[in-house]
């Protein structure tokens, strides 16, 4: 064991002595520092995560009313099939002779069809509470309300979607207190299940003629909604309902698919099936395009662009308040309006959200374009 002397201790207590005042000081300063800095960076990490994900709420419900919309267009489908293009049995009940066929033409019971929510949806109260477009069309969704039928997934169904504006007191629970209607945009579905199915009801009135087109009117009674208090909503909200609130406009655009990649977005590009964003597959529109005479009657749209525009709460209420809080629509016509020509949808689509932008709204587009399973332009 070593032991230090005197003047050996003397200069070992000296070199482990502890720090100065002065030392701890500027140690402490340095720690402040970085504690400020720390926490700075923190609370804007922070800030940013609240914000984000408050707006990821607010849009949650548009996003998940966009993929149903999505999913179930995708489904459409027409069941089309080959057929004389005389029916000699009802030419000869009614002219008293048959007609021979002299050839095959395409057949559906079905319809598929979309353009102006304000006719399409008759009952809706017109462009200023209903913007944007609608879409009727038949898909193997297998809703239905009978008990015995609930393991045929594939059963036909009929859908419909349209955005209008509307009072919520149709859909409030009943154990809420009546009055303070709120008055919004809302994404709706018109949803019958299959044994409400009536698309071959109307078709039948045409069996005498089956080059007739098919009515358009199989939807158009049962799918309006109503559009103030002194209306009656027997029937109507049973098959009609609100998927998601604060969406303002929907926006339809069927389509062909690119002859070629260096096609441009113009009028004689993908968009001349539906130039006006009308289309009705029970007519013969665009006979130009498709070769032989049906034209486009009876088919599918190959593809679908859908654009959805949503607002957040907080938007739907300066809405509400500078309309006055009460049933008149706040945004007019200023979606139908500039809804007029496909081939110019991103420009029309950038004059609403202007619109929008004016009016210091908080909104959200949701765009995607669609494959149509059951399109056969081969047929």
């Amino acid at each position: 064991m070593k032991f230090l002397t005197p003047k050996q201790s003397s200069a070992h207590q000296a070199h482990v002595r502890g720090f100065t005042l002065v030392e701890i000081m500027v140690s402490l300063a340095v720690l402040t520092i970085l504690l400020l800095i720390s926490a700075q960076v923190i609370g804007q990490v922070q800030s940013t995560w609240s914000a984000s994900n408050a707006r990821v709420s607010q849009f949650r419900e548009a996003r998940v009313a966009f993929d149903i919309l999505s999913r179930n267009i995708s489904q459409a489908t027409l069941n089309t099939y080959i057929d004389y293009d005389n029916n000699y049995l009802a030419t000869a009940a009614t002219a008293g002779g048959s007609a021979s066929p002299s050839n095959y033409v395409r057949r559906s019971e079905l319809q598929f069809i979309c353009g102006p929510a304000s006719t399409l949806v008759t009952s809706g109260g017109g462009p200023n509470f209903l913007p944007g477009h609608a879409v009727f069309f038949q898909a193997p969704l297998g809703v239905t309300s009978t008990p015995a039928f609930s393991g045929l997934d594939r059963l036909l169904c009929a859908r419909g979607y349209f955005v209008q504006f509307s009072s919520d007191r149709f859909w409030r629970p009943n154990f809420l207190p009546p009055g303070n209607e709120r008055f919004r945009y809302r994404l709706m579905e018109y949803s019958p299940p299959t044994e409400q199915n009536t698309v071959y009801a109307y078709a039948a009135q045409n069996a005498g003629n089956l080059s007739a087109p098919l009515s358009r009117n199989w939807f158009a009674q049962r799918a309006g909604v109503v559009t103030n208090a002194s209306q009656s909503a027997a029937g109507a909200v049973m098959l009609t309902r609100p998927v998601a609130d604060n969406i303002v406009a929907l926006i339809i655009s069927p389509r062909r698919e690119l002859k070629n990649p260096q096609e441009v977005e113009a009028a004689s590009g993908p968009t001349q099936i539906a130039p006006d964003y009308t289309y009705d597959s029970s007519e013969r529109d665009n006979i130009g395009y498709a070769p032989g005479p049906q034209g486009t009657q009876h088919l599918l749209p190959p593809l679908v662009r859908i654009v959805l525009i949503a607002i957040d709460e907080k938007s739907a209420d300066m809405l509400s308040m500078g309309a006055g809080g009460g049933a008149t629509p706040p945004l007019g016509t200023a979606v139908s309006s500039n809804l007029t020509q496909a081939h110019n949808l991103e420009s029309e689509v950038q004059e609403i959200v202007k619109q929008l932008n004016q009016k210091r709204l908080n909104y959200r587009v949701f765009s995607s374009t669609i494959q149509l399973r059951g399109s056969k332009w081969s047929i």
